[in-house]
């Protein structure tokens, strides 16, 4: 899976590229920053920690973490429908949101450990050098699998 972070005039989109399941993406994602995004550190913390049940590992699963959209819109129904049937859970969702405020924090105030702190300023400088309209696609480090 490959999840693409479009940077926007003070926003930034979410696309993402399965094999397994329709892709993805969410307009104007929130969290906006011009180092670090919300949704980036998301991804690096779950990526990072290895969390399979949070939001891109419930993506990786063939799911839309209750808030991205099909590309192909005749997706949207079979999608929302499958929501229904079998409730939603994203065990590690709030895990996940805790170590992305823990990993802004901890950047911010230079106190990451010094392995994560280089990760996060590689991928900051990534994103901060992006023009309007750039993107920055990350590789999902786990196989994609079915639920």
């Amino acid at each position: 899976m490959k999840v693409t972070f479009v940077k926007k005039e003070r926003r930034y989109d979410v696309h993402v590229s399965r094999d397994r399941a329709t892709d993805l993406f969410i307009r104007s994602a929130p969290g906006y920053d011009d180092w670090l995004p919300h949704d980036v550190l998301h991804f690096f913390a779950e990526a990072e920690f290895g969390l399979d049940e949070g939001i891109f590992g419930h993506l990786a699963a063939g799911g839309n973490a209750r808030m991205f959209i099909p590309v192909d819109p005749k997706e949207t129904v079979k999608i929302w429908r499958k929501n229904r049937i079998k409730r939603l859970r994203l065990p590690e969702g709030r895990r996940s949101e805790e170590l992305a405020g823990q990993l802004e924090s901890q950047w911010r105030a230079r106190t990451a450990e010094p392995a994560l702190l280089e990760k996060l300023d590689r991928l900051a400088g990534q994103w901060h050098e992006l023009p309007i309209g750039g993107s920055l696609t990350l590789d999902w480090p786990h196989p994609e699998r079915k639920k």
